[in-house]
């Protein structure tokens, strides 16, 4: 994504390395980091638009908690990885029915320019899985369907791994953040058929049809070493429009104390 604006993609690394020079990746981290979303050519209503600054949210809570990990005497090496793009309209956009051919082999339809955070997502995931990283951690501002199942006080959580989720809610818990797994079996990956490619990047539907953020989910899975434990994070309680009872108007930072705590453990 990103190719409709002025301002090229990155995809940006950082590796935080306080042993050995040699010393195996222990976590790697991704977060999407859409500095603005219009939609692209599935262009978003003005009201839905309005609050798009905040879909960097995943690259931001990723790089504040490690930040935080640092601060606090992290010892161990991570690696940082933010798949930053700004999604706009021009005669250079992606289009509805373009194909796509990852690193990995994987062809994926286009099918809604709007389902772009899981595009820049598997190239990160791919490079976070180049690693070797025994545990990949990714967050981001990913899915309505997320705020629908759960609101805005949470965040919400998934895993192939029983014990990756343990290990994600003991640390939500241990810093009085709000975490809650939803459903992710591997028939997940296919919940996004596609005529012309191996996936779809979405289902031809208002926000994704039925199950979304778990077929948003079963998506990345397919981008993520199988080796490998892996915590996604939909960040469905990192912004906020407008103040309320517990949160001003704009970023919470909800999520960031969550994974800091993993990054500790």
């Amino acid at each position: 994504m990103g190719r409709g604006s002025e301002r090229p993609p990155a995809l940006l690394e950082l590796d935080f390395n306080p042993l050995a020079a040699d010393a195996p990746v222990s976590v790697a981290l991704v977060g999407k980091g859409i500095t603005f979303d219009s939609g692209g050519y599935s262009l978003k209503s003005s009201e839905g638009m309005l609050a798009m600054k905040c879909d960097m949210g995943g690259a931001a809570t990723v790089t504040a908690a490690l930040g935080l990990a640092m601060k606090a005497g992290l010892n161990k090496r991570v690696k940082l990885f933010l798949c930053c793009a700004e999604n706009l309209v021009s005669g250079r956009a992606f289009k509805l029915g373009d194909v796509l051919t990852y690193k990995n082999g994987t062809t994926v339809e286009i099918v809604n320019t709007d389902a772009e955070g899981r595009l820049v997502l598997a190239d990160g995931l791919q490079a976070a899985s180049d690693t070797g990283a025994p545990l990949i951690i990714d967050a981001a501002t990913l899915t309505g369907a997320a705020v629908m199942a759960v609101g805005s006080n949470y965040n919400v959580i998934f895993s192939p791994q029983t014990a990756t989720l343990q290990l994600a809610q003991k640390s939500a818990a241990a810093v009085s953040e709000n975490v809650w797994p939803l459903p992710l079996d591997p028939w997940h990956k296919d919940m996004c058929p596609s005529a012309y490619a191996d996936t779809a990047n979405s289902r031809p539907a208002k926000g994704g049809g039925a199950g979304g953020a778990s077929n948003a989910a079963g998506f990345l899975w397919r981008f993520v070493s199988p080796e490998a434990n892996w915590l996604h994070v939909d960040l469905a309680g990192a912004f906020e429009s407008s103040a309320s009872a517990l949160w001003g108007a704009g970023a919470t930072t909800h999520g960031v104390l969550t994974i800091a705590e993993i990054l500790k453990d």
